[in-house]
């Protein structure tokens, strides 16, 4: 993988992050949620994928997301066991929402992605901004 393809995957997962908070922000309703948890999904999506580039980049090799997750937690990108454990809900959380449509588990995954996702998201892209290819 090329350099310009890991800033361009950075720059798509900053911005994805920064529609997530907007949607985050606006008062509640079913189609803001409905929306929120389908910003949700890509821009966890484009998390996991660009912290694969970056740790590929730096020599390991990995499979799916939860691999990625957990190698990214060893390496410090995820700093926290906290934030560990949301980031594995959160991938918990994406794929039940791409399966299935049920309301109870929308309004419980929509209030996550307000409450603790959305954040986790931004914080990612922030970190990940400060991390050159090498």
């Amino acid at each position: 993988m090329s350099p310009e393809r890991y800033v361009q995957r950075r720059q798509e997962l900053a911005r994805a992050a920064a529609r997530l908070a907007e949607a985050a922000a606006l008062p509640p309703s079913a189609i803001v949620r409905d929306a929120l948890i389908q910003r949700f999904e890509f821009t966890f999506e484009l998390a996991w994928k660009t912290l694969k580039l970056y740790l590929e980049q730096q020599g390991h090799e990995l499979g799916g997301p939860r691999p990625v997750l957990k190698k990214a937690f060893v390496d410090g990108l995820i700093p926290t066991q906290e934030e560990a454990d949301i980031w594995l809900r959160m991938l918990e959380d994406r794929n039940q929402t791409s399966h299935t449509y049920l309301e109870p588990l929308a309004e419980r995954i929509g209030a996550a992605i307000i409450q603790e996702y959305s954040p986790l998201l931004s914080v990612l892209s922030e970190r990940l901004q400060s991390r050159p290819w090498e």
